[in-house]
């Protein structure tokens, strides 16, 4: 796909998670009406209503001009790469679907870095002796990495999530990535959760080694990790509606506890709102409502019958005659 404009919106979807990305393109529209959007799009889905509602531009991971990029990274969280390589913008802020914006960003968008982390400091200080077990979970094991990098530096880095960033397009090489991808199939351990231990070893070697610039900003906010005090706050006297105005304008990002209705123990209203945004396109705020509990209703109903799968599978395994032991 040719560059279409300097700076853009861009996020992604699934036939699975296509009911939740409306509430992306809904706050990008709210809070950025005029920036453009790229839609990334893994399998067969329908997204014509969506072109039709948000101008999207749509990239399909099936019809990359790259077919071994394609072929490499469809069906998996390193689809999301896609707009790296074949993204219509030249420089782009990439949203999961798990993700909203929560107010104008784009002031504080740095399009001078090749790379922007949205996160608030420094993870792991330089003099730190031992490895945090946190970066063996979500990012990578440096006592495998040194073997594939020995002057790879682990500490005094910003470890960020995959799932919200900026990055200039083209900033790492495709066959960079790829042999990354690899080494990580090869090696199970090395690299962690899918494409994240991969992009944040890629920023930081890349940084260390003066390829590219990187900086970070205090850009996104995870309930989970930050609370809901803001949220409540920004929300008040807006009911179930955007608030016009944000006092600190950022990312809102549900990684973790996903926002939906059925999950009490997870804070939902800033992503339902956000949800009901879209719908209120084409019904009644009620018919809205009716549209939410019931997508949730089917995500519930989809769980509860894995895990019951799940559970008759290994009841199978356990009552095997002791002729023919499993375990």
């Amino acid at each position: 796909m040719n560059i279409e404009a300097p700076f853009g919106f861009v996020t992604g979807c699934h036939a699975g998670d296509r009911h939740l990305v409306v509430a992306t393109l809904a706050s990008i529209r709210q809070y950025c009406p005029k920036v453009p959007i790229c839609l990334t799009v893994d399998g067969d889905c329908d997204v014509s209503d969506l072109v039709r509602d948000y101008g999207v531009i749509v990239l399909r991971i099936s019809e990359l001009s790259n077919k071994k990029l394609s072929k490499q990274i469809e069906k998996s969280f390193h689809a999301k790469q896609a707009a790296m390589w074949e993204g219509p913008f030249e420089f782009y802020v990439w949203l999961d679907s798990d993700a909203i914006l929560w107010g104008d960003i784009t002031p504080q968008i740095n399009s001078e870095l090749d790379f922007q982390i949205f996160w608030e400091g420094i993870s792991i200080p330089k003099d730190a002796k031992e490895v945090p077990q946190w970066l063996l979970h979500y990012y990578f094991d440096p006592a495998l990495l040194v073997k594939y990098d020995p002057t790879f530096e682990w500490r005094g880095n910003v470890y960020f999530s995959a799932g919200v960033y900026a990055a200039r397009r083209g900033v790492f090489e495709i066959e960079k990535y790829l042999k990354l991808k690899s080494e990580s199939e090869k090696q199970p351990k090395m690299f962690a959760f899918d494409d994240m231990g991969i992009l944040n070893y890629l920023v930081h070697s890349y940084t260390q080694n003066g390829k590219i610039k990187s900086g970070y900003s205090d850009l996104q906010h995870i309930p989970e990790h930050h609370g809901r005090k803001e949220f409540e706050t920004d929300c008040l006297g807006h009911g179930w509606r955007f608030p016009e105005k944000i006092k600190r304008p950022r990312v809102a990002h549900f990684c973790g506890k996903k926002p939906f209705l059925y999950d009490f123990r997870s804070y939902s209203k800033p992503y339902t709102i956000a949800r009901l945004q879209h719908h209120r396109l084409s019904h009644n705020i009620l018919v809205a409502w009716l549209i939410i509990i019931i997508e949730d209703a089917k995500t519930l109903r989809n769980k509860v019958f894995k895990k019951i799968t799940k559970y008759k599978s290994s009841r199978i395994f356990r009552k095997t005659p002791a002729t023919f032991e499993v375990f």
